[in-house]
């Protein structure tokens, strides 16, 4: 673009007047004819075509020729912004300030970063670290409360493992929590438990909300500054469009620490440059309408409260994924189920009779079999226009594929969990079900509308890396691998379309907002390395939010 450099997510070089770029390859996503050009006026797209179409359009929008300015792409590619169809903003905000335990890489390591933290915290204060993976420790395991014990000096200590569903104490920690008491361990959770009977350190699902609710109070300008740093990461990989999850109560990631996330959310995310859907995490779906206030609910500034969200397992990384069979690595256990049937479809007729989005979370083949049901229930019982969605999808199989394709319930998935998972995901999931866990070509080709995203801070946001690995699979259920387009397109059309945005969002076409992005290299050339290409440039309702000096690549 032939504008200074921009400042970030909260800050903007603005096109002046009217743009037209040529010379790029147009993948709009889909691929356009060479020669393609795109002109732009103001937050419009106001043409898709050759050079001369696009300056009579110009021309018809009242734009004299002279004041044209023409930007040579030549070398680049255009593709449109790229949609994260699932993340929790304020949850990354807080991992921005703590302690980061995603490079640690044994027990003996992490003690030594704890011991460090240790000695620069008041001793009143819990000491708290995020991504902890136990799977790739050398010892192979989580640390226990009594190992946190001795590092620590006997501090209150809680490590919040990689799949935000479960977490380790130290014996303080549990004990303000409440949990070193079997009746006061909340109902969808657990706590592992020594011969003794007395809790070794890790808990899951509902019973991390306890330990979270330990945490230092978290200040406003810490999560001023966390939303401003993962905003300026997501604007330089090329995300111009997210859907937020909130909670409005103690259900959730962040348990009762995150009760007021969408109150804050409100508060502090009206600068950012995003179209933003929230969908909150909330048992009661009129909450909703009690906090649409024009900070979280004006399309029109492109922003939407519109959708809420509800678990109904855990994750495959803690073994708590509801399966149909044990897991293949412990054959006592098959996961478990966090919100029973009854409970699941009275939320979702109430979402849905009051026109929301439905969020379903599902990982293990149960779990979605489960959603799959109620949506046939809920939809046999209230047919009508929806864009209801299961979130991570992860395990499947035939006839959940099915369900899903026959009512239309779009699967928001994530790719770059084949890479953060590839050292353990066979060994879980056994080989006769790792063909249908990230089932992405199945899903596709039985008529499943897809969506690409991330769930951060769980993951990274690196969309590149994330269609890469949606392509390669790093070798594992091969036959499931997205075509490079397909990959291109859960980032594009099918996250917008999971929003309800595709009319506006998600595409290169005239009268859709100029969201783009400018690539150094054709991420659907079979000769380009996907892992290498890069971002130039991002522009959000035509204006430049990021720009790099990277060098356009040719294939090869």
């Amino acid at each position: 673009m032939n504008a200074a450099d921009s400042t970030g997510a909260t800050g903007a070089t603005v096109l002046t007047g009217a743009t037209v770029l040529t010379g790029a390859t147009v993948l709009a996503p889909e691929r356009q004819p060479d020669g393609t050009a795109i002109a732009l006026l103001g937050d419009r797209i106001a043409a898709v075509g050759t050079e001369a179409d696009c300056r009579a359009a110009l021309r018809g929008d009242g734009v004299p020729d002279d004041t044209v300015t023409t930007e040579d792409l030549t070398g680049s590619t255009v593709v449109p912004g790229f949609v994260d169809a699932h993340l929790h903003p304020m949850v990354m905000a807080v991992f921005e300030q703590q302690v980061l335990l995603d490079q640690v890489r044994s027990i003996a390591e992490l003690n030594d970063l704890l011991a460090d933290r240790a000695r620069n915290t008041p001793p009143d204060e819990t000491i708290v670290g995020f991504q902890l993976d136990g799977e790739v420790l050398a010892e192979g395991r989580v640390p226990t409360a009594a190992e946190l014990d001795a590092v620590t000096g006997g501090r209150a200590v809680v490590l919040l493992c990689r799949d935000g569903h479960h977490a380790v104490g130290s014996t303080a920690a549990l004990h303000r929590a409440g949990l070193d008491d079997p009746g006061l361990v909340p109902a969808g959770g657990h706590v592992v438990a020594g011969a003794d009977g007395a809790p070794v350190g890790l808990v899951g699902e509902r019973a991390v909300e306890p330990l979270m609710a330990l945490m230092p109070e978290v200040t406003l300008d810490g999560l001023v500054g966390g939303i401003a740093a993962w905003a300026d990461r997501l604007v330089s990989q090329g995300v111009t469009s997210i859907s937020a999850m909130c909670q409005s109560a103690d259900e959730g990631p962040a348990g009762p620490a995150g009760a007021m996330e969408a109150l804050g959310w409100a508060a502090l995310s009206g600068d950012l440059p995003f179209d933003i859907q929230t969908i909150l995490i909330t048992p009661e779906p009129s909450e909703v309408f009690d906090l649409r206030d024009p900070s979280l609910h004006d399309p029109a500034r492109g922003r939407r409260l519109d959708a809420v969200k509800l678990f109904l397992d855990g994750t495959l990384g803690g073994r708590t994924a509801c399966m149909h069979g044990p897991f293949a690595d412990h054959p006592h256990e098959r996961g478990m189920r966090t919100t029973d049937d009854d409970e699941a479809y009275r939320r979702m007729e109430a979402a849905h009779l009051a026109g929301l989005q439905i969020c379903v979370h599902a990982i293990g083949d149960a779990a979605n079999r489960s959603a799959a049901e109620l949506f046939d229930r809920l939809l046999v019982r209230h047919p009508g226009r929806h864009r209801h969605r299961v979130e991570h999808a992860s395990v499947l199989d035939d006839p959940t594929i099915e369900l899903f394709a026959r009512h239309g319930i779009t699967a928001v998935v994530q790719p770059i969990n084949l890479r953060s998972e590839s050292h353990w995901l066979a060994r879980r999931v056994g080989l006769d079900r790792l063909g249908w866990t990230y089932a992405f070509a199945s899903m596709a080709r039985g008529g499943v509308s897809i969506a690409g995203s991330s769930d951060a801070p769980i993951e990274r946001t690196d969309v590149l890396a994330a269609m890469a690995a949606a392509v390669d699979r790093g070798g594992q259920a091969p036959e499931q691998a997205l075509t490079r387009s397909e990959a291109l397109a859960l980032f594009t059309t099918g996250g917008s379309f999971a929003r309800g945005t595709e009319d506006e969002l998600g595409s290169l076409a005239a009268g859709r907002r100029a969201d783009l992005v400018v690539l150094d290299a054709d991420p659907t050339d079979e000769r380009t390395d996907l892992d290498a290409v890069g971002v130039r440039s991002t522009v959000i309702a035509g204006e430049v939010r990021y720009r790099s000096e990277r060098p356009v690549r040719p294939p090869g």
